[in-house]
Parts: C-alpha cells; structure tokens; sequence
C-alpha cells in the first residue's frame, strides 16, 4: 500500500508541477459542506482483484495495476441508492453557487472569439441553437470529443491540439448485458462482490486472438467477463424495488465488428446488428448460469448494449467507455505530464478521466486537477486542511 501511495503522490505531484503558485483564489474548502448523511457504502466483499483498466498486462504500467489492487485491497464503494445519486447531490451545490445544470441540452459546438479563446458554447434547444457565453469553458466530454468534435475544424490543427490527439488513442469499446432477476439478493445468493472471470492464464493472447477474429466467432471465443450485482451493493435497494435483483455483465469488444451499423438510428438497425448483439448476450448468460446455477427460472429480462449503445447514450468514442487507452504510450511520462487541464486554446480547461486515469476516481482526480488550474491554487493542499479539521470535529465529538 505504502508503495501504490507513493506512485499516487509523484503522479499528482507530476500533474500540478505547473499550477501557479501567485494570485491564487480562495480556499474553496474553507468552509464547512453540507453534505449528504452516509452517501457511501463500503463493499467489504470485494476481494476478487484482478486489473480492470480495461489493457491486458503487457500494454500498461505497474503503477496503474498497482493503483488498482490497493482500491480494491482497502474495499470498493458504491452509492447509497445508485449512481443517479452523485448527481443528485452534486447539482444543489452547482446551485447554491450560483450555477445550473441543463439536461436535454445538448453542446453543439464550443465558441471562440476573434482571438481564438474559448468564450461559451452553443447549445441545441429542440430544433434552434442557443449560445452561452462565459469567461472559462469546462469540457468533461473526454479529449476526443472535445478536440474532434466540439473546436471548429480550423483549429484542430493547431500544433498543441495535434500533438495532444497525437500521443494518445481511444480504448477497447465495451458490451454490457443488463439482467433483471425475480427474488431478493438472500432469495437469489447474490453477494456485493465482483466477479473477473477468465478463460485464460496467457491474456495478452487470448485478447490478441479475440479482437482479430471474423465477428461471427467472436462470441465463442470471449477471453473475460466482468460480473457485479448493483442491487447487493445497494442498502436502499429491497425498499425501491422489492423481491427484485440485478446483474449486470461487462466484456471487451471490437468496434469494427458493429461499425457498419453506426449511422443507422438508435433502437431501429437492422437485423444483422440485432443478430450479432444477440449472440454475445446468450454467449454471456451461458457462462453466467454455469457460474450461477442458482439463477435458473429466476430470469425476467436481458437486454445487451454494444459499443454504439455506449456511443449514443454516453457520447463514448468508438464505445470506448474508459476514454483513452490506458496503454504505455498513454501512461508514459512525458505524455502524462502533456495532458494537461489547461488546454492549448486559451479559457478553455479539460477535466474527467482523460487527464488522468480511467473510473470515478479517476475522473474526480482529474477535476480537482482542473480546478486547481482554474483557481491557481493546489487543492489537494486545502483539502488536507480539510481532513485535518474534519478529523478534529470527530474526536471533539
């Protein structure tokens, strides 16, 4: 632990050698935070680590491998009353703040000035474009996105914008395989642990034979399932959704094998999208329900998401849900300490998993990274004071 600690603090360290230390703002921490009564729930259960940066283990670092397994080694967590909770209590202090969050308002484009500085974004309302304009633009939306998509084309080819694009590449798409199962967790024997189950010892040959093959073996041929039940992690569960459980299944996927199909509309392509989506779905829940005997009968529904699915619901790169490859070309160095939260287009910051590592934490590293070279100031300093008086509070109480 002491060690994954280390590779954390050089990281970040790394990441906020060029925060500047003058005209600094406030320490937003300085004030208590109101915050959410016990918004997390620790699983204790999970103990099955293995690495699930989404790289086999030749194509990414020990550092990161070693994060990981610390995570996992101290317990994982998941939200008190499901993911929709994060959001659910973060939008009351956008609020309180003076901000807003717009849902069904989807970001156009990002606009600039005569200067070529970033200065709003042009949102669609319906069928009309509404322009926002502020001082600083803040893209979660991933490095891709944001470069390739949301910057006028011009400016794309700015060299700071090229080498950024240049250094890095999308990830493995992702299929995921929702079950919905009759019967409470202690009905069903479901336990708050994650499952990686391999089929292999050799992983670099087994995904390296998988993502080669025709698409029609493909399904035959899955070197790894990731398996979690959300509603056993969840306390709040049996009271929203009695006698109900949940399963949920991740495997790595090609993007190639369902590209065809990617400017058809979603929920209306053709058959042979439906066709291969379908073939991995019971490819799945026949190892499924070898490793679960217990769940037969108890099947109410399945429903398979392709990488386009994740293309189209969570704007993911070629279905790339970890965003950029968590390679050893992303991981090096000097192509760490290149992606930076401040972007080469002035007034406008990066922040999310991209400019750091893959998941929530990962994401949330990289907004107080991104907050930090907005306000000029290192956070994770205040922070510390933070802990320090929260600490203080505890064992006064």
């Amino acid at each position: 632990m002491c060690l994954t600690l280390v590779l954390l603090a050089l990281l970040v360290l790394l990441l906020l050698a060029v925060v500047p230390k003058t005209r600094s703002s406030q320490n937003p921490f300085s004030e208590d935070v109101k915050r959410p009564p016990a918004p997390l729930v620790t699983d204790k259960e999970a103990r099955k680590k293995v690495l699930k940066q989404g790289v086999t283990p030749s194509h990414t670092t020990f550092a990161m491998h070693a994060l990981l397994v610390d995570h996992y080694l101290q317990g994982a967590f998941y939200p008190r009353g499901g993911s929709s909770e994060i959001a659910f209590h973060t939008i009351p202090v956008i609020q309180r703040a003076g901000g807003a969050v717009l849902t069904r308002a989807t970001v156009q484009s990002i606009l600039l000035d005569s200067a070529g500085k970033a200065c709003g974004v042009s949102v669609k309302k319906g069928q009309e474009l509404v322009k926002i304009y502020c001082p600083v633009v803040i893209s979660s939306a991933g490095l891709f996105n944001t470069y390739e998509h949301l910057l006028p084309e011009s400016v794309r080819c700015l060299p700071g914008v090229k080498q950024q694009l240049g250094m890095v590449r999308p990830g493995l798409g992702m299929f995921s395989v929702f079950i919905c199962l009759r019967g409470t967790k202690e009905d069903l024997g479901l336990q708050s642990t994650n499952y990686y189950v391999y089929f292999d010892t050799d992983m670099d040959k087994a995904m390296e034979r998988y993502v080669s093959m025709p698409r029609e073996k493909a399904p035959e041929h899955i070197p790894l399932l990731f398996i979690a039940s959300p509603s056993s992690k969840d306390p709040t569960w049996e009271e929203r959704f009695p006698d109900r459980s949940t399963l949920i299944a991740l495997l790595p996927m090609a993007f190639e094998w369902f590209e065809e199909w990617q400017e058809e509309p979603q929920g209306k392509r053709s058959t042979g999208y439906e066709t291969l989506k379908n073939s991995f779905v019971e490819a799945s829940m026949s190892v499924i329900m070898k490793l679960f005997p217990q769940l037969e009968g108890k099947v109410e529904s399945v429903t398979g998401g392709s990488p386009l699915t994740n293309q189209f619901f969570l704007a993911s790169p070629r279905g790339a849900t970890y965003g950029a490859d968590h390679d050893l070309g992303r991981l090096h160095p000097h192509v760490m300490a290149s992606m930076r939260a401040k972007s080469p287009i002035p007034n406008l910051y990066l922040t999310g998993q991209d400019i750091f590592t893959c998941g929530l934490m990962g994401a949330l590293q990289g907004a107080l990274l991104c907050s930090s070279a907005i306000l000029k100031r290192n956070l994770y300093s205040d922070l510390k004071v933070l802990g320090s008086r929260v600490q203080a509070q505890r064992k006064k109480k």
